[in-house]
């Protein structure tokens, strides 16, 4: 369960310097505000779309942040194995991902006055997209920190990726807000294994990842 003290001691760290929670806190309420002003008919898929950005420009945090204070190179030698650290990363974005998830969707809801008839299921279906993303954008970001463009480098890396990820969520996301749920098992069924098949390479390809 090392992984698991990556991730603690991760969120420890931002807990106490809250650096990458403010600043997506701030990112996404302002993509709401602008969204709501500029957005004539506003559509569920919104929701995602705020998610994908902020997500985009903080979920590489967890890796850039080990390189900037010299950590990472700690952890390489130390007796903790390359997926540890990745799985590790992946759970603090989840959980940074979830503590978004609380403050992001209330908010939405209320300014664009949008309620999903299937509320629940609506929110599982967003989190398994985020997720997916958090995925992806971890795995991904490893292979960027030692690059000096690596703010452009990753979102040109993760979206092409990425995107069939962003296709079946925002069905499913829609399908769940509206109501009408036929069909959904096929976008659903592709977040999941999209979500387990990027893992699975994460994992295969991590301990080449960290090697100078």
């Amino acid at each position: 369960m090392k992984f698991l003290r990556i991730a603690i001691k991760d969120l420890r760290t931002e807990f106490r310097t809250k650096g990458t929670l403010n600043f997506l806190f701030l990112f996404a309420f302002l993509s709401i505000m602008l969204f709501s002003a500029t957005v004539g008919d506003p559509e569920p898929a919104l929701l995602w779309v705020v998610f994908i950005f902020a997500g985009m420009l903080g979920y590489s945090r967890a890796f850039l942040r080990e390189v900037e204070t010299g950590t990472l190179d700690a952890l390489r030698i130390s007796p903790v194995s390359p997926s540890s650290i990745l799985f590790g990363k992946i759970v603090y974005n989840a959980a940074i991902m979830l503590i978004l998830e609380v403050f992001v969707i209330p908010v939405f809801m209320a300014v664009f006055g949008i309620y999903p008839k299937n509320v629940l299921l609506s929110v599982i279906i967003l989190t398994a997209g985020n997720l997916a993303f958090v995925i992806v954008s971890s795995s991904l970001s490893v292979l960027v920190i030692k690059s000096r463009a690596r703010e452009l480098l990753l979102p040109v890396l993760l979206f092409p990726i990425v995107f069939p990820v962003i296709i079946s969520t925002v069905q499913a996301f829609t399908m769940a807000v509206s109501g009408n749920l036929d069909g959904i098992q096929g976008p659903i069924s592709v977040i999941l294994g999209f979500s387990t098949a990027t893992l699975a390479v994460g994992y295969l390809t991590i301990d080449y990842a960290l090697i100078e």
